[in-house]
């Protein structure tokens, strides 16, 4: 692992940060630029407590009811392969296993949770996240901390948008990514807080809008890295096929006919 990297990409879940920058990722990596994702939610359950029924609908749903994290981590192995980045796991639960489960009560028991408001319990986490990301991560002063918007209101997107908050107050260069397939227009319906309403909500930061524009390379690279995450593709898009059509228009879109990923930069002081 270097002793810094230029871009360190905070990735809720597994394949946040390949779904949204995927092929900015790989245009950096291949212009010598290492990027590294630091997956926050990336802990498996212990073995010993029942998962919650909601928890356990969403592994059938993946086709991975035996080992859902294992599954995961390999198809986030060999997505950062395909894309020439590093990466880092921090020890957080995802929030479908968090809560307290000897109890048979969990904070987020069905879709509309996950997209709503945050446990109370869960607000201690944003703490815990900035510190293991100073500790464990390879920051420089040169250091681009590419985080989530929060477009779509996952509650596990909050948190991390919260840390990098709590990071640039304290010296980080940030950037925002468009949460993908939140972001996508095509999807309005199916998930709430779409991209307007994320850019409103932090307006004090004077957001702007960086395009970077992706070579048939890194487009080709970003469909492959996504589609490596086998067991979301049903559930995100209803196939790899959908997969490839629908990033590809949204990069169309970005980039007004050349395929293109956009990230926000805050132009206004991070507020203390």
């Amino acid at each position: 692992m270097p002793d810094i990297y230029q871009y360190i990409y905070l990735s809720p879940h597994y394949d946040d940060a390949v779904l949204s920058c995927g092929g900015s990722i790989h245009h950096y990596s291949q212009a010598g630029q290492m990027a590294l994702v630091i997956t926050i939610f990336a802990a498996p359950p212990d073995a010993a407590d029942p998962l919650s029924p909601y928890a356990a609908g969403m592994h059938a749903r993946w086709g991975t009811p035996a080992d859902a994290v294992a599954a995961r981590q390999a198809e986030d192995r060999a997505a950062m392969h395909i894309l020439g980045a590093d990466y880092l796991r921090l020890k957080f639960l995802d929030c479908i296993y968090r809560g307290e489960p000897d109890e048979g009560h969990w904070f987020y028991n069905r879709d509309e949770d996950i997209f709503g408001s945050l446990h109370p319990s869960d607000v201690p986490l944003v703490g815990q996240i900035v510190e293991a990301v100073l500790e464990l991560a390879p920051l420089g002063e040169s250091t681009l901390l590419v985080a989530p918007l929060g477009v779509g209101h996952h509650v596990d997107h909050q948190l991390t948008r919260a840390a990098a908050h709590r990071l640039q107050q304290m010296g980080c260069r940030l950037a925002f990514y468009e949460d993908y397939p939140y972001a996508d227009p095509y999807f309005a319906g199916r998930y709430p807080y779409p991209l307007v309403e994320a850019l409103q909500a932090q307006a004090a930061l004077n957001l702007q809008p960086q395009v970077q524009y992706l070579t048939e390379a890194d487009m080709s690279a970003k469909i492959a890295a996504v589609r490596a995450y086998a067991s979301q593709l049903d559930v995100l898009f209803d196939g790899p096929d959908a997969a490839a059509e629908r990033l590809r228009e949204y990069a169309l879109s970005v980039g007004q006919g050349r395929p293109a990923e956009r990230i926000w930069i805050p132009s206004a002081p991070a507020q203390g």
